[in-house]
Order: C-alpha cells, then structure tokens, then sequence
C-alpha cells in the first residue's frame, strides 16, 4: 500500500492557507465545498497530497475531531477487499466504507498510538 494523502485538521483555514500555500509554495489543487462547515483544501506536496480540513467539519465526532494530523490515506484500487483482507488481519475499523464523493469510497480503521489510517 502506498501513501495517497495526509489530513489535518486546523482551527483556522485562511492561517494553514497562508502557511502552506502563500509561504511553503504548496500547491492549490482543489476547494472542496464542506456546506456549513466551509470547504477543504487539497494540496499538491509532491509524492504525497496534503488536506486542510476545518475542524467545524467534525465537531462531536470525538477524536475524529481532534485539530492536528487527522489521518493518513492510502490508496486501494477496491477499498471494500481491502477492508476485509485488513480485517481478516485483526485491524478494527472506525467507519466501514462509504461513498465520501462520487467515485471515492473511504474507510477508517485504528492504527497505532492513536493515529487514524
């Protein structure tokens, strides 16, 4: 499995855009609209993408809610296999798969010390 992206949550956006956008020379890929809660930010970091999510995006999600590194994505060409091959390996999940986007199936499961995968 390989690395697709890193999620953080951030308490204030137009600070993180400023830092990694204006002043780490990132690059914008795309706004993703969050209704009420404003809208997310996909950044190019090179061999791995990086998302900027507003905390608002997760309040009383517990520690899904947490500001800071909120998790790490990795890439899988048939999520649902995956999730059952992990499974079958003892790996406990969050949240089983779902349709985050037309096209995009997420789900997440418990790494170590806390880290959300």
């Amino acid at each position: 499995m390989e690395i697709w992206k890193i999620a953080l949550l951030v308490d204030d956006m137009n600070e993180a855009e400023e830092l990694y956008v204006n002043k780490l020379g990132l690059k914008l890929i795309e706004r993703l609209p969050l209704g009420d809660a404003g809208e997310a930010l996909f950044l190019d970091a090179g061999n791995v993408n990086l998302e900027l999510i507003p905390v608002k995006a997760f309040e009383g999600a517990g520690r899904l809610a947490i500001p800071g590194v909120h998790h790490l994505s990795f890439k899988a060409d048939n999520v649902e296999e995956k999730t059952e091959e992990l499974k079958a390996k003892g790996i406990k999940f969050i949240k089983e798969p779902f349709e985050a986007l037309p096209g995009m199936t997420l789900a997440f499961f418990d790494g170590t010390n806390g880290v959300n995968l």
